[in-house]
């Protein structure tokens, strides 16, 4: 933000503050959005509830998760499964995870 001058009025000054007081506003509801959604996706993680988990944990616990489901559906594919049945058991779970939690944090 450029610096106030000597001759800005109390009306430009007041503007201003305004313009910064409604802008940290919006960032913390922006915040505090993200920070439901990704202690929605820890919800959903397999972990031990004993443990309290930052978000960096979260999203990596997150990363391994979907890594290990997309593993399994390979797996499945792969020895017997057919082909409609892998990508229900992924794409569901991993589809209505993801609509749920972009819709819960407006991210559209």
């Amino acid at each position: 933000m450029p610096e106030m001058t000597e001759n800005e009025t109390p009306t430009k000054k007041q503007h201003r503050k305004k313009n910064r007081e409604t802008h940290n506003a919006v960032e913390r509801h922006r915040k505090k959005k993200i920070n439901a959604g990704i202690n929605r996706i820890g919800e959903l993680i397999p972990c031990s509830p004993a443990l309290k988990q930052s978000k960096n944990m979260i999203l990596d616990q997150a990363f391994k998760y979907i890594t290990e489901l997309k593993r399994q559906n390979d797996e499945l594919l792969l020895n017997g499964g057919n082909n409609e049945q892998g990508k229900y058991f992924f794409l569901l779970f991993f589809f209505f995870n993801v609509q749920d939690f972009v819709s819960q944090c407006n991210l559209r």
